[in-house]
């Protein structure tokens, strides 16, 4: 993919050419919005404003088929969502923004193998891939955490909700192991360590400008469990399996993933204190449940 450098190739469609373009895939709630509005803020100087298409659709166009929109100007605040369309709302970013094409719930292709996610363009009009992951135990809290507030998902809908979001999570972890290329963002170093966060925008070569937690971002309903928090600063983005160690469907899908040995070898080369927790869940919990025996027929 292509560096730091004025990016003019089919970007020029959209009416400007980006100065940095990025695609971002990762699994929703991992942080991705947090992370995202980050590296916009730390935009390279000679940007002249930012352009975020947010959850884009998979294979698609994603300067036309993206879930909502949030421009930057030129001091890399985001612009307010006024009443124009959005071509003139991008106009508002300038010649050379900096440019950020996310996919949620999805990975990159296979290393080695042309991007496929952002039709009719090339690997040429992105300056680098990204995943934005998160550990395992507080991922699949706050993401069963959401989804139980929805109130059209009864259980059954849950657990299968989630195991198809355990396979793309593994399948992500997967391919950040495949290529040392790949840049990958683990949520739970970010919020817990500054050094962590200079050191990705050092790889990115973005210049080192703001390394804050910043606000709570609005996307998806903003944090799980603090709805009130408007800080990153303010969250325990870290301790979510904890909040979460009692309830009885976090418990059963800890204990189906702790006995599925392929799983639990995928996971360990990335969290191997969460491979090891669920380990010990494995060798000592007890389903204590018993089917009633079936009626007899006459």
């Amino acid at each position: 993919m292509a560096g730091v450098a004025q990016i003019d190739t089919a970007w020029s469609q959209a009416g400007f050419s980006p100065v940095y373009a990025l695609q971002v895939f990762g699994m929703r709630r991992s942080g991705n919005h947090a992370i995202i509005d980050w590296l916009m803020r730390n935009a390279p100087g000679a940007a002249s404003g930012g352009v975020f298409y947010n959850n884009c659709k998979f294979g698609k166009d994603p300067r036309r088929a993206y879930g909502s929109l949030d421009v930057y100007n030129a001091a890399r605040e985001v612009m307010p969502h006024v009443d124009m369309s959005d071509a003139d709302r991008i106009a508002h970013a300038g010649p050379a923004p900096m440019v950020i094409v996310s996919y949620e719930d999805r990975m990159p292709q296979p290393f080695g193998t042309p991007q496929k996610a952002s039709n009719r363009m090339a690997d040429a009009d992105f300056s680098r891939q990204i995943i934005i992951y998160r550990s395992f135990l507080n991922w699949s809290a706050s993401l069963l955490a959401k989804i139980k507030k929805n109130v059209g998902f009864g259980a059954t809908d849950r657990m299968r909700i989630m195991g198809l979001a355990f396979a793309t999570y593994i399948q992500g972890l997967d391919r950040i192991a495949q290529d040392d290329d790949m840049l990958a963002i683990c949520y739970d170093n970010w919020m817990m360590d500054e050094a962590y966060r200079a050191g990705i925008l050092q790889r990115l070569a973005l210049p080192v400008r703001d390394l804050s937690r910043g606000k709570v971002q609005r996307y998806g309903g903003g944090s799980s469990f603090q709805k009130k928090a408007s800080s990153a600063d303010d969250l325990d983005t870290v301790a979510r399996d904890a909040t979460m160690a009692d309830d009885p469907e976090y418990q059963v899908l800890l204990w189906t993933t702790a006995h599925d040995l392929q799983f639990m070898e995928r996971l360990i080369p990335h969290f191997e204190q969460d491979a090891e927790r669920l380990a010990i869940l494995a060798e000592t919990a007890k389903l204590h449940m018993t089917l009633p025996p079936r009626e007899a027929t006459t």
